[in-house]
């Protein structure tokens, strides 16, 4: 992408005239409107040619590249276009759409290379967001584990604030958390969490969307959902989710009861089925 930032920083530019570079591609133009076009005019004003793909370079492989690019860059781009965060739904489930047995018992659906995988997204997200129930029967840690430098922020959506107090993501010695609740929701327990160093924001009403207008606030660019079944429901139904990761494994499990990935989203006839566009397909790993 173009270089530059939002506060006008082009130490890219300099950096790129100073180390002698004759020659720039740029894969997109930066989508800040203030901003797009301004390091390509004075890396040319410097004398340094800029070819920016799909404009001063076309092809069939310069499409498939340009493509790459919006993938790539899509948590900024959406930010700067629809002034939300990027939302991504990751969730791994059986061969017969179930992501934990009866029993609730989960460990472990999908194969290590997998798992390997979801760090990865963790590690590229500003925040994970789980929901009461996740917390209750999983105590994850939510932590990317791959030894970056980024950690994303750990947020648990509850109404009730009926959470255990011994969890892991009470322990915030490495890694904030942040607790989003019904305003007015069980003030002891909110002590208790103010107490371990957990930040505590209320809502008039707790729903995805005002959930996700906050982060964006606080200048996320993309959030992890690696909620339950209900909660996904709720954050699909509100339209705050822009892609899913869905984990596949060769197992089945049954039960008329085991919980699926996405909760009642009321939907009756399939022709209100929602329809993914870019489909792609990707063997990580068996188990």
């Amino acid at each position: 992408m173009e270089p530059g930032d939002c506060h006008g920083d082009y130490a890219a530019v300099s950096a790129f005239i100073k180390a002698g570079i004759t020659r720039v591609v740029i894969g997109i133009r930066h989508p800040l409107q203030h901003l797009r076009g301004k390091a390509i005019q004075t890396l040319r004003t410097e004398g340094l040619q800029v070819d920016v793909l799909g404009e001063d370079i076309q092809s069939n492989t310069i499409e498939d590249a340009v493509k790459s690019c919006l993938v790539v860059n899509a948590p900024l781009l959406y930010r700067s276009a629809y002034r939300v965060p990027f939302s991504v739904l990751k969730y791994a489930m059986t061969l017969d759409g179930k992501i934990a047995a009866t029993s609730g018992h989960s460990s472990w659906i999908s194969s290590k290379k997998s798992r390997s995988r979801v760090l990865e997204l963790r590690g590229r997200s500003d925040a994970v967001i789980v929901g009461g129930n996740t917390v209750r029967k999983d105590n994850p840690r939510l932590t990317p584990r791959l030894g970056g430098e980024h950690v994303p922020m750990r947020v648990v959506m509850s109404q009730s604030l009926d959470l255990p107090e011994v969890a892991n993501l009470w322990d915030v010695r490495e890694v904030p958390t942040i607790v989003a609740t019904q305003r007015g929701a069980r003030s002891s327990f909110q002590k208790f969490l103010a107490s371990k160093g957990v930040e505590v924001v209320e809502f008039d009403f707790l729903n995805p969307k005002d959930v996700v207008s906050y982060l964006y606030d606080r200048g996320y660019l993309s959030i992890l959902w690696e909620c339950g079944g209900p909660l996904s429901a709720s954050a699909i139904s509100a339209g705050v989710i822009h892609k899913v990761h869905a984990f596949v494994a060769p197992k089945i499990i049954g039960g008329k009861n085991a919980p699926s990935p996405v909760g009642e989203l009321g939907m009756v006839e399939m022709t209100q089925a929602l329809e993914l566009n870019d489909v792609s397909y990707e063997q990580v790993g068996i188990k």
